[in-house]
C-alpha cells in the first residue's frame, strides 16, 4: 500500500491459547491464594467460572480471563460463534 494512501488496514492477530478450565483448588494453588479467597471471588463474579454438564465441580474459565484482559487493554476481540460451546 502506498504511504500516502487514506485506506486504513486493521491489524489481525490470531491467538489460540491452550487454556483448559481448571478447578478452583488448582487456581488457588497456582495463584498462591487460599481456596476460600478464590471461592469468594467466584461467588462475587470477579473470577469467571463455569460448570460442565451436571457436575457440581466449578472451574475457572481461563479463556474468559484472557478475553477480558485483551478487551480491557483496548483490543477489539472477536471469537467465531458456535465453535467454543461446551
Amino acid at each position: 500500500m502506498p504511504k500516502n494512501s487514506n485506506i486504513k488496514e486493521n491489524l489481525v492477530v490470531n491467538i489460540q491459547p491452550d487454556m483448559l478450565p481448571i478447578t478452583l483448588e488448582v487456581y488457588a494453588g497456582r495463584t498462591g491464594q487460599s481456596i476460600s479467597a478464590v471461592r469468594a471471588q467466584a461467588s462475587r463474579g470477579t473470577l469467571p467460572t463455569m460448570q460442565m454438564g451436571k457436575s457440581s465441580t466449578i472451574y475457572v474459565n481461563q479463556a474468559q480471563m484472557i478475553m477480558s484482559s485483551l478487551e480491557a487493554a483496548g483490543w477489539d476481540v472477536r471469537t467465531p460463534k458456535n465453535i467454543y460451546a461446551l
